[in-house]
């Protein structure tokens, strides 16, 4: 569902051409036809990992991190004093913003809350979650958003450009191939949702489909995350939009 307008099409361009190399084709003609013809299993994973940008880093964006276990988790906590915590990466790509999530956790709440909380990770790309379920990230990937402090309480040093994240906290994430756009999307599973940056890149009536799935998927008072350069203006959907400390995000009230 994936949409390039004009600005992206070099992105488009570059993509097509290292597809034509992997498939050893010709053309972007042939190209096409191969994959237009029952293409294979093994051609379609290729494709969609050629396809998405899997853009991500360690705490992208802080405020949502700040937020949500500042003001969404306690009152979810709150609503839900019992039962486990589900919260959903949705489109995780290589699995920081899963990994950042527990991080904010495990500094602001005690372990019997942290015994109670799970984080699910998804994404369309089999190669962005293999390395999302390694935990392993290289020099350039820990500089990246991820402060000094929590690199050395959170990760272990394997060589001189590899770090695996704190394995107790992994065993709190699970990941999974999902579409966004034609997954089967469980009701009422998760209390909150992250889904950034990837509205973007959808047309409206995929943006509807994919809120209202979300909206689903959510618990009665569920929170959904979205990216600071998304928002529902123009978008019928029966979301409640929030505001903690100047930042949006938006409800499940019924």
């Amino acid at each position: 569902g994936m949409v390039y307008s004009p600005s992206d099409y070099y992105r488009l361009d570059s993509r097509i051409h290292e597809l034509i190399k992997i498939n050893d084709v010709c053309s972007p003609e042939e190209l096409y036809s191969v994959y237009k013809n029952n293409p294979s299993p093994n051609q379609m994973v290729v494709l969609i990992n050629q396809a998405t940008n899997n853009e991500t880093y360690f705490f992208r964006d802080m405020k949502p991190f700040m937020v949500f276990s500042k003001k969404m988790l306690p009152k979810i906590l709150e609503c839900y004093p019992t039962e486990e915590i589900r919260l959903w990466s949705a489109a995780c790509s290589t699995g920081q913003e899963a990994y950042s999530i527990l991080m904010s956790l495990q500094n602001a709440y005690d372990p019997l809350t942290m015994a109670r909380i799970t984080v699910d990770g998804s994404d369309i790309s089999t190669r962005a979650l293999q390395k999302a379920k390694s935990g392993i990230y290289n020099g350039l990937d820990v500089q990246r958003g991820l402060p000094a402090s929590l690199l050395v309480k959170y990760f272990s040093q394997l060589d001189s450009e590899k770090w695996q994240f704190n394995q107790q906290l992994m065993s709190k994430a699970s990941f999974f191939e999902f579409n966004l756009l034609n997954g089967f999307f469980s009701s009422e599973k998760y209390h909150i949702i992250f889904c950034r940056n990837i509205l973007i890149y959808q047309d409206q009536e995929n943006k509807i489909k994919i809120l209202g799935n979300l909206h689903q998927s959510l618990k009665k008072g569920g929170y959904l995350v979205m990216g600071s350069g998304e928002s529902l203006i123009g978008l019928e959907t029966p979301f409640e939009t929030v505001q903690f400390d100047d930042f949006n995000v938006f409800k499940k009230s019924t």
